[in-house]
């Protein structure tokens, strides 16, 4: 099963306020795009490991935690995802999807947690090049957009 369609699984199955989450990553393939290029290996932060480091090192391990482990992930605001990646990695990514950087934050908020969890299915962290990453983002957006 592909990461993508892991996360749009969760948000389905989440329902009420969560229910535009599917929308904006349907929308915005670009910023999942991005996403993926911040969870590779080969990227500035350091792959899945660094993006979790970056988390913990701004106070928010009790969350990382919780989508390392089972049962549900704790969720984070858009502010947490500013505070944790920086401004300049949200402006970029939200250019890259021509949003709003508040908006893009709002989206990563939601998708962030269900990513890792499903990227790091025994707690721990795999190391995943951008090009398996984006084939599995690929194999789920061919025939949807």
């Amino acid at each position: 099963m592909s990461l993508l369609k892991s996360l749009t699984d969760i948000v389905l199955n989440a329902g009420g306020q969560k229910a535009g989450l599917l929308e904006s990553v349907m929308q915005n393939p670009k910023l999942m795009e991005g996403v993926m290029g911040l969870l590779s290996k080969d990227s500035p932060v350091g792959g899945v490991q660094g993006l979790l480091a970056n988390f913990q090192n701004a106070g928010m391990g009790e969350a990382v935690q919780s989508w390392l482990g089972d049962g549900a992930n704790k969720p984070l605001s858009g502010g947490d995802i500013e505070q944790a990646l920086g401004g300049d990695v949200v402006r970029q990514l939200a250019e890259q999807a021509n949003m709003a950087p508040s908006e893009a934050s709002d989206v990563l908020s939601q998708a962030l947690p269900a990513m890792i969890d499903k990227l790091t299915p025994q707690g721990e962290a795999q190391d995943m090049d951008f090009g398996s990453l984006q084939s599995m983002l690929g194999g789920f957006l061919k025939g949807k957009l």
